[in-house]
């Protein structure tokens, strides 16, 4: 059979495949009955021969990693110009019965509208792994550490998933490198160890600038810009953040969801549902539609060259307050 794998997390897709094979080749691996092939490398004329071959014994599994023909991304690769699709279609339409074939793709974007995509998906078997929501992250952090033998307190965990969003490969890095570092974790340790990312600078911004310490908050910017940051991405951020905000205040103030049920229809940690809901009695909804109308403002500005980015964004902060009860 043709199989397709794929997904944004590599771990995840990794270890469904690996259970996959497992449950073709019951008596183990060995060099005859598996091969792996990059289809950066390989023309897929010579993958399909290959798939052709009979197999000395038993079954036969050959993984097909980065098969970008079927990303919808467009990566230009150097073999392009050589490759022969229709002898894998004219494979994939008429499959050797001994041997399984997966093709393993680390992107959520597959393309749908590819032939060979549409063809697996007909004749052998399209499989989507899923990312792990936070809060089945979060409980698997629990018994990573665990396992290690490592204590780390509650509120560690949450700014440790907080730092590293639903991304399982920087999260694994991240927890690796702590549980070397101490057997018991606490917040500072995850402070000292594990880096901001830009995401969550653009959230400390907001967070600042709503609680009205403009200073903190052109200091973290600063600091940014010093560190060769864009100003133009920490706009969309920025942007984004406070959209959160605006969706999270509708559903707080205006329609009286509880947090747990905000935290579920918007698919984010309940942790930053809690810590954003804090800052909603230091501005209203209406407040927060003025501050997303001055950046998309901000963001006609810049690409109209009537200002200087780097500029442009520090005036939006020191003039945030101003801003918020700007008058539509």
């Amino acid at each position: 059979m043709v199989y397709l794998v794929y997904g944004e997390q590599f771990p995840l897709v990794s270890k469904r495949v690996k259970k996959l094979i497992n449950s073709i080749l019951k008596d183990g691996i060995d060099e005859f009955n598996y091969i792996r092939i990059n289809a950066k490398e390989t023309l897929v004329q010579d993958i399909a021969y290959e798939c052709s071959l009979v197999p000395f014994m038993g079954n036969k599994v050959i993984r097909i990693d980065n098969p970008y023909f079927l990303d919808s991304s467009k990566e230009r690769v150097s073999i392009e110009k050589e490759q022969d699709y229709q002898e894998l279609i004219k494979y994939i339409n008429n499959p050797n019965e001994l041997v399984d074939v997966i093709f393993v793709l680390e992107n959520k974007n597959v393309n749908k509208k590819n032939e060979i995509y549409k063809l697996i998906e007909k004749k052998g078997k399209v499989i989507f792994e899923e990312g792990l929501s936070l809060d089945t992250l979060s409980q698997t952090g629990r018994i990573y550490f665990l396992k290690k033998g490592v204590d780390i307190k509650e509120e560690a965990l949450n700014l440790l998933l907080e730092r590293t969003g639903d991304n399982v490969s920087l999260f694994i890095q991240e927890a690796e490198k702590l549980s070397l570092y101490s057997k018991e974790i606490n917040v500072d340790d995850v402070k000292a160890l594990v880096p901001i990312p830009l995401e969550q600078n653009a959230f400390s911004i907001c967070d600042n600038l709503i609680s009205g310490q403009t200073t903190s908050a052109l200091k973290i910017y600063r600091d940014m810009l010093t560190l060769k940051e864009e100003p133009v991405r920490l706009i969309a951020l920025l942007a984004s953040q406070f959209r959160l905000y605006c969706q999270i205040s509708y559903l707080y103030t205006i329609e009286k969801n509880n947090q747990e049920d905000i935290a579920a229809l918007l698919k984010i940690h309940p942790y930053r549902v809690k810590l954003m809901c804090r800052n909603l009695i230091k501005i209203t909804y209406y407040q927060l539609l003025n501050v997303i109308d001055s950046l998309f403002n901000l963001d006609l500005k810049i690409k109209s060259m009537e200002i200087e980015p780097s500029l442009g964004l520090e005036l939006f902060i020191i003039n945030f307050s101003d801003m918020k009860e700007k008058k539509k």
